[in-house]
């Protein structure tokens, strides 16, 4: 999720995209620009290409559940839930190969509170009128507060436990019981979400914040928030601003932005634009890397379900 805006994020159900954005997309999909010839095969670390604009954005409104709207890459990405899930897996494989080297290991717990649901409503800023004045520009029960799967070794184990797991002690497996385990799961394939998919979603929300059309639409924004009497560039300004960092709940300064910031939103179609403009980005990289996104999908899917099994 893109760090310079979103430091916090809320659960949603992920539900179907609505008709009228489905036909917005397929129109964004159908005159995306950039090269449409093969699919790379591999696309290792860094090597996103950035094609020219993208396609003519429909200005179809963002639905008010936005919970309701996944991004395109959001299909080969795992969500932090079911990485918390498989990681959680990798400890308890781990564990198994833990007794067998003599241990009395026990895996930590599984990480709860992790986003299951799509990431747009948070994406763009606080968008729920409602929401906003309760919470401002704070979130609580955040999901993304909670730590972060891969799970570090635990700092209290003795030597010679931790050697057994990291693979220095003698007659362990290679890698030691944690990375016997992660290949148990993934064979060779990276453990987890994909790469790749992780880098186009972080690229496209740039790409799109940097857009004509979205600065455009900032414009607007900025202009109705002006008329409320707050003045800021962009949402991302108002969502950083550094007075709200001062407290762990919201005042009453902070509810009124964010309250006049969602209606904002609401009447130049903010969200609706800048949605499609990052969903038109991320449809061009899945067509150039179509190959790659597929084969780290179904290699997250098969990890997934090794992990239930091991989870039994």
């Amino acid at each position: 999720m893109p760090p310079n805006l979103i430091r916090r994020s809320a659960s949603h159900p992920a539900l179907t995209l609505t008709a009228a954005v489905l036909a917005a997309l397929a129109g964004l999909a159908s005159g995306c620009a950039g090269p449409h010839g093969h699919a790379v095969d591999t696309a290792p670390a860094g090597s996103l290409v950035t094609p020219g604009p993208a396609a003519p954005v429909t200005a179809t409104a963002a639905p008010s559940d936005l919970s309701a709207l996944r991004l395109p890459i959001e299909d080969y990405l795992l969500t932090p839930a079911q990485d918390a899930h498989l990681e959680h897996a990798v400890w308890v494989v781990a564990g198994g190969c833990m007794k067998r080297q003599g241990f009395d290991f026990q895996a930590p717990p599984e990480l709860a509170h992790q986003r299951s649901g799509s990431e747009v409503p948070r994406r763009y800023g606080p968008a729920d009128p409602a929401t906003a004045a309760v919470e401002g520009y704070h979130s609580p029960a955040d999901p993304d507060q909670q730590p972060q799967p891969r799970t570090p070794l635990p700092a209290d184990l003795p030597a010679p436990e931790r050697a057994a797991l990291t693979g220095t002690g003698h007659g362990a497996p290679a890698g030691g019981c944690h990375g016997e385990a992660q290949r148990q799961l993934a064979g060779t394939d990276p453990l987890g979400s994909s790469q790749l998919a992780g880098q186009i979603n972080s690229m496209s929300y740039t790409q799109a914040t940097a857009d004509p059309r979205v600065k455009a639409a900032f414009a607007a924004w900025s202009a109705c928030m002006k008329a409320e009497g707050y003045t800021y560039a962009t949402p991302v300004d108002a969502y950083n601003d550094p007075r709200w960092q001062q407290s762990s709940t919201p005042g009453r300064l902070e509810i009124a932005t964010a309250t006049a910031d969602t209606g904002c939103k609401r009447r130049t179609n903010l969200i609706g634009i800048w949605y499609g403009v990052d969903a038109a980005y991320q449809q061009q990289q899945i067509r150039l890397h179509q190959a790659q996104l597929d084969h780290d999908r179904a290699s997250e899917q098969h990890q997934l379900a090794l992990a239930q099994q091991a989870l039994r």
